[in-house]
């Protein structure tokens, strides 16, 4: 999808944000760590980060502008990775909360460390690389 489908002056979205552009979760079996619907999984992680920033931001529409770059960090003594990172190229239509709509782009990535232990984590970050008042 061109950056225009994404231009549609925020209709309201009932049930959450618009997800475009991320391939099925069957077509990536290096992110089954991140579980099933890894695409809601996200845009509800990107979204209460906003929130903590400003507690008015409603997220509109989330675009994965190419397919996710899954790297391992780490293998355990077998060859089993224990250890992966996954980044996605991000563009995001929000309003704020004083209602000024904002398209922003960047890195959102997922870090998962001791995968498949019982102590396995998974954390993220954003990395915002462009921020436009719409």
């Amino acid at each position: 999808m061109s950056v225009t489908t994404l231009d549609v002056r925020f209709r309201d979205v009932t049930g959450g944000p618009q997800l475009y552009g991320f391939p099925p979760p069957e077509l990536l079996p290096r992110l089954r760590w991140l579980g099933g619907d890894y695409s809601a999984l996200l845009a509800r992680d990107l979204e209460l980060g906003l929130r903590r920033q400003d507690p008015g931001t409603r997220l509109r529409a989330v675009r994965c502008e190419s397919d996710p770059l899954v790297t391992t960090a780490g293998v355990d003594r077998s060859g089993v990775p224990r250890a992966q990172d996954a980044s996605f190229a991000l563009e995001v239509l929000l309003l704020d909360g004083m209602g000024c709509s904002w398209r922003l782009r960047g890195r959102w990535t997922y870090a998962g460390r001791d995968l498949g232990t019982l102590h396995a984590s998974v954390t993220h970050h954003w990395r915002i690389l462009a921020a436009d008042r719409v």
